[in-house]
């Protein structure tokens, strides 16, 4: 032993407790680093989402951004930690977080938000909008995120020069405020502050995870400056330290498997399964609920109890794969998030179980993000362009169970090498997975060999399938039918479903009085969301319709040479289809001196999850109103949703403009029609079958700067 070494614990003894970083402080700036990284990401996602179709691909977008975002974060830890001298860390890190406190700054002046763009942006026109979400995640919260993500393992590094203690407790700490800022943000932050306030409460918080920040780097400085200078390692043993490559691959395999999964499952379930608005929060809680059960202590993740529940998961997932959606829907939800919470504890499991020493820390969280950054972009990127339906859901299944083999085979104490009646049920479990991938490809073979299924395609906007009966073609998006066609050559003109004549939209087109005695042209009718296109049938050889859809697959079922459905067809009516966001589409026209001066507007876009929020907003109401042709000027809100009670929403926004709202309801549909002149509710043929509107309860206006989905939920 040196002398160096021999008077290093007497005079670290002789520090005193005041020198020593205080655990607590690193705690607060560690939990508080979390939270604010979810609650970001969160204010950012509720911007960013109605702007862009709402569809649960921007979420993932979302998450694909704040993932590379991470390995970035993760990556300037690692090299800060491993190649800059210990006692300028915390002055370097310093200046990078006041560095970022005053792009928050700027942003305030410019936007008069800190992390929320201004009233003047809007996304351009796209059929893929993910590099438009990531340019714009870059622009405007890429550098606090970047900083927040940092906070993590290079805190955790500090930790390890100062105390005794596993940092892999902070690592546990700090998914915990992950975990609460993801939980917190709708039953609180999202519930009672409009988004600007939200901004600005968030960067408040910030401003103290900075000064909690900086007190731990004022503590590490402090101690360091009383550390005798070490002996440089030899590199014999420096080599001895590193991790083996198989090490390194797992450390990035097992978390893009996780994330994979992650993206999946989130997928699956609001596209395929329920239409049921927040649950794309549940997946992302169980995958943070893994990682704390797996790092905060050994003695959660047992490879006999969960490598069981991962191959119960597997078999009884693809079960359910193979029954129709909506089937027993509880089962199916139970079943998806079961799958997720055994891939994700396996494979954080197996993370934790071959976390390395405190000198790999950096290394091992570089190693990590990556892995996650891989996830995201193979789900998000690639996965859409490989499967026209979620078929990246299966194959992180798959692909879990390769890894679980090679982690217990590269390990001479895991149960494949000690217990021979675990070989056994091993092997055993694998016959009845192979048995069961058996069947679910016989299924999937069977579905197209049957000629059901029509078309199906998946772009950013989610799956689309057209499928055929023996009378009809039925476009579906996800669960949610969006459109019937019937086959019979005399009745395929006639509208259907929500559509129908004895429908809320029917009968106010049919009812409303024709210009013609005035010398117009015929109707003009503004068409919010196309579906199969069947409103057109309602057109006469003088009226002009106008679609506005965001999706250009969903169009190109009415446009195309051949049309799977051809209510555009055959209308007598002109017809144009503006491609693009409708609210951008008719603001960009009013820009322009365009105004389309509807008799009819109707508003068919709120019958998924996934509801575009901004087109139910006070402005956007005025901008409707704006495009009508004047007081006799009709909207029509279709409503027909199982999850969402939007009506409160709809009297909101008529109180706000002083306008009359009446209901129309039928056995398929739900409709609500609103207008200046109440007497262009009361028409004849129409007056019979409206209502008054009833709704047992009030909620405050929606605006760009507030909304709440909680408040509508549907209660039956």
């Amino acid at each position: 032993m040196s002398a160096s070494q021999a008077t290093a614990p007497a005079l670290e003894r002789s520090i005193g407790s005041k020198q020593r970083p205080s655990t607590l402080t690193y705690s607060i700036a560690i939990f508080l680093s979390a939270f604010l990284l979810f609650q970001l990401q969160l204010i950012a996602g509720k911007f960013m989402l109605p702007r862009f179709g709402g569809s649960p691909s921007v979420w993932n977008t979302c998450l694909l951004v704040f993932q590379i975002l991470l390995l970035g974060g993760y990556a300037y830890a690692h090299f800060l930690s491993t190649r800059v001298p210990a006692k300028l860390q915390g002055p370097v890190h310093l200046a990078v977080l006041a560095f970022s406190v005053a792009v928050l700054a700027v942003a305030a002046y410019l936007w008069r938000s800190p992390i929320t763009p201004g009233r003047n942006w809007a996304p351009g026109s796209s059929n893929d909008p993910v590099w438009q979400v990531i340019r714009l995640l870059a622009t405007s919260v890429g550098i606090p995120f970047l900083a927040l993500s940092t906070t993590g393992p290079l805190l955790q590094t500090w930790f390890s020069r100062t105390h005794t203690e596993s940092p892999y407790r902070l690592y546990a700490l700090s998914n915990l405020g992950s975990l609460l800022g993801l939980v917190t943000y709708p039953f609180l932050f999202e519930r009672f502050f409009r988004v600007s306030s939200q901004s600005w409460l968030w960067s408040a918080g910030y401003l103290g995870f900075f000064v909690a920040c900086g007190l731990s780097a004022r503590s590490l400085m402090r101690h360091e400056r009383h550390q005798p200078t070490a002996p440089a390692p030899k590199k014999a043993a420096s080599n001895r330290n590193r991790p083996s490559l198989s090490s390194l691959g797992l450390w990035i395999a097992l978390p893009a498997c996780a994330t994979a999964m992650l993206l999946a499952t989130t997928n699956l379930i609001t596209q395929d399964i329920a239409v049921i608005p927040l649950l794309w929060v549940v997946p992302l809680c169980i995958y943070l609920l893994s990682f704390i059960l797996c790092f905060q202590t050994d003695r959660w993740y047992h490879r006999g109890a969960f490598h069981g529940l991962y191959v119960a998961a597997f078999l009884l997932a693809l079960h359910e794969l193979m029954v129709p959606w909506g089937a027993h829907i509880v089962l199916q939800l139970a079943t998806c998030c079961l799958a997720l919470f055994a891939v994700c504890m396996v494979c954080h499991g197996e993370l934790a179980r071959s976390k390395p020493t405190a000198s790999q820390l950096s290394t091992f969280y570089f190693m990590l993000s990556a892995g996650g950054a891989l996830g995201s972009l193979f789900v998000v990127l690639i996965a859409p362009h490989l499967f026209d339906e979620i078929g990246e859901f299966p194959l992180a299944l798959l692909v879990c169970g390769a890894l679980l083999l090679l982690a217990v085979a590269l390990d001479g104490n895991s149960w494949m090498y000690t217990k021979r009646a675990y070989r056994a049920a091993a092997l055993a479990g694998l016959i009845l997975m192979m048995l069961q991938g058996y069947r679910y490809g016989m299924t999937r073979i069977g579905e197209h060999a049957r000629g059901r299924l029509v078309f199906r395609a998946r772009n950013f906007f989610g799956v689309k399938r057209v499928e055929e009966d023996g009378s009809a073609f039925w476009l579906l998006h996800g669960k949610i039918v969006h459109g019937v066609q019937l086959k019979d050559p005399e009745r395929r003109d006639q509208p259907t479903l929500y559509y129908k004549r004895s429908s809320g939209v029917g009968l106010l087109l049919m009812n409303y009085p024709r210009p013609a005695q005035t010398g117009a042209q015929g109707l003009r009718v503004g068409l919010v969301g196309l579906g199969a296109g069947a409103l057109a049938a309602y057109g006469r050889a003088e009226d002009y319709f106008r679609f506005y859809e965001i999706d250009p697959q969903v169009v190109a079922l009415s446009r195309a040479q051949k049309p799977a459905f051809t209510f555009v067809k055959d209308s007598p009516a002109k017809i144009d289809v503006i491609v693009g966001d409708a609210r951008l589409s008719l603001a960009d026209e009013e820009s322009r001196g365009q105004d389309q001066k509807f008799d009819v507007l109707v508003l068919d876009a709120f019958s998924g999850d996934a509801i575009p929020v901004h087109l139910l907003t006070r402005e956007a109401m005025g901008l409707y109103l704006r495009h009508l042709s004047g007081a006799n000027g009709v909207i029509a809100f279709h409503l027909t949703n199982r999850s969402l009670d939007l009506t409160p929403v709809i009297v909101g926004l008529s109180h706000a403009y002083n306008l009359t709202v009446t209901q129309v309801d039928d056995s398929f549909s739900k409709w609500m029609l609103v207008s200046a002149n109440p007497r262009m509710l009361s028409l004849p043929g129409l007056e019979e079958h409206t209502r008054p509107v009833q709704t047992d309860h009030t909620i405050p206006l929606w605006t760009d700067e507030y909304s709440n989905l909680f408040e509508v939920l549907a209660t039956h």
